[in-house]
């Protein structure tokens, strides 16, 4: 029988947060969803990262060569499925990585997707385009959310090992079994029942054009707060080419998935789910979805 040995292949999250570290809203990436740097506890069987665990003939040295390593599930025999380890691993590096990164924007760690993203409606019913766009292409950091939230689970991409890329609906694990309800989009790029994003906010209650989208004619602008950077919105401008940066500017400024969150748990986060604002309430309070729109 040809020896096989476990390749670490695949880091789909299946518990990521640090236990003893309770959650504080803007106090920083520490017991955050996004903190990685749980310890593993029970001699193996809690804590840490549990990734699910891949084999191939020991043999291959496919790995070695640098090339892609074709992977198989490991299946336990006491259970009947795929197994899992646990390992500790940098709080920062499942995203980010100092050297040997698949981009040099953020150092980010994971590979972005192909998958063309859109909406299931064609415009607003004021006007608006709804945003297309590809996840390995565009410029705005909504694209770097979605290697991870993207209903395709690409954040089993296992960079921080051997750099094999296993993304892809076929290592979807059973509905239940990890952050259900942080996907999204589908698999297939549908991101139908998500607010809008990659599209033009009307800073200054005036229209513009951003990623290749303009305010539609039947939007009524004074609906929204002219300014919501002053309330800890963050925005973004487009230089009309297709690059984007954070900053805003008038006639082509717009939101991203970052606008509304801030992954790293920083000052302007307000409220569970990494949110700059609250879940409740209303204007004063910080209700999020009165910081831009004006009801």
């Amino acid at each position: 029988m040809k020896l096989l040995r476990v390749v670490l292949a695949a880091g789909l999250v299946l518990a990521s947060t640090v236990a003893s570290a309770a959650y504080v809203a803007g106090a920083g990436i520490t017991g955050t969803p996004h903190d990685w740097s749980a310890p593993v506890t029970g001699g193996g069987t809690g804590g840490g990262t549990a990734l699910l665990q891949w084999m191939k003939a020991a043999t291959d040295t496919s790995a070695t060569a640098g090339s892609q390593v074709t992977a198989f599930p490991y299946m336990d025999p006491v259970t009947g499925k795929q197994a899992v380890v646990r390992v500790q691993i940098g709080q920062c590096t499942k995203c980010h990585t100092p050297h040997q990164a698949k981009s040099t924007n953020l150092l980010w760690n994971h590979t972005l997707q192909t998958t063309g993203y859109s909406w299931n409606v064609p415009a607003t019913t004021a006007g608006t385009t709804y945003a297309t766009f590809k996840g390995d292409t565009y410029k705005g950091p909504t694209t770097k959310c979605l290697s991870c939230h993207d209903g395709a689970i690409s954040s089993t991409d296992g960079m921080w090992f051997n750099r094999a890329m296993t993304a892809g609906a076929k290592y979807l694990a059973p509905a239940g079994s990890f952050n259900t309800g942080h996907e999204v989009a589908t698999a297939a790029g549908d991101m139908s029942g998500t607010h809008p994003v990659a599209m033009p906010y009307p800073l200054g209650n005036a229209g513009g054009t951003y990623n290749f989208t303009t305010t539609g004619s039947q939007a009524t602008l004074t609906d929204w707060v002219a300014d919501p950077t002053t309330k800890g919105i963050r925005l973004f401008q487009d230089d009309g080419t297709g690059n984007i940066i954070a900053g805003t500017s008038a006639g082509k400024t717009g939101i991203e998935c970052t606008s509304c969150h801030d992954v790293h748990n920083g000052s302007r986060t307000k409220d569970q789910l990494l949110l700059t604002g609250k879940l409740a309430g209303g204007p004063v309070d910080g209700y999020i979805c009165t910081q831009c729109h004006q009801k």
